[in-house]
Parts: structure tokens; sequence; C-alpha cells
């Protein structure tokens, strides 16, 4: 429970940082995406959880356009970490896909929200 609060404080806190500094979400996507992968691999619960909230974001990404930052939410410091060792990764990768079907659920769950225009 405590990564998904973590998770909701840094969309919030790179929402807030884009908008006092006026950069790019796909710059925000890479300092947030290694700041989610320090945190996981420290004090969180690991790749899977990373995984899982990259693959949100990145479907999130997708939904509301912003292609750059899905390029930013590539898990590149996990590639990185592992020494591009893609073997090793193998048994991780369906939570990636965990994160991109909870990824779907919340684009389609804040899209019956929506007003119609």
């Amino acid at each position: 429970m405590l990564d998904v609060l973590v998770w909701i404080g840094l969309a919030g806190l790179g929402g807030v940082l884009r908008h006092r500094l006026r950069w790019n979400w796909a710059v925000m996507g890479i300092w947030l995406n290694l700041i989610w992968f320090i945190y996981q691999n420290e004090m969180g619960s690991g790749w899977l959880m990373y995984l899982r909230g990259v693959g949100l974001a990145a479907l999130l990404a997708v939904g509301y356009r912003q292609y750059g930052l899905v390029w930013a939410l590539l898990p590149w410091p996990l590639l990185l970490y592992a020494r591009f060792d893609f073997y090793q990764l193998w048994p991780y990768t369906p939570a990636w896909g965990d994160g991109f079907m909870l990824g779907t659920l919340v684009y389609l769950v804040a899209g019956l929200f929506k007003r119609p225009a």
C-alpha cells in the first residue's frame, strides 16, 4: 500500500514540477523513472512493483498522447542495473504486463467520468 502512495506522490510531484519549471513530460519522466527505480530497489517491494508502476504510467501516457513520456518510462534503469542481461529479466516481464493492464483499467475508469464534449 505504501508503494501506491509513493507512486501517486511521485506523479503529483512530477505534475507540480512540470507546471513550475515548464519542463516537458518526457524530461520529468526520465527523472521520475529513475527515482521510482531507486526507491523500489532500496526501500520498496522490488522489481515487480517497479515494473507494475512503470507499465501503469506508460499506458496512461499513451492514453493522454504523451509519447515522449512513454519512451522515458521504458525500464531503462532496470536494464542498466542488470547489465542488459535479458535472460535475468525474463521472469519479471509479466509484472510489466500487469502494470499495462492496470493502466488500461485506470484509463477506462477515468474516461467514464469525463464530461461529454
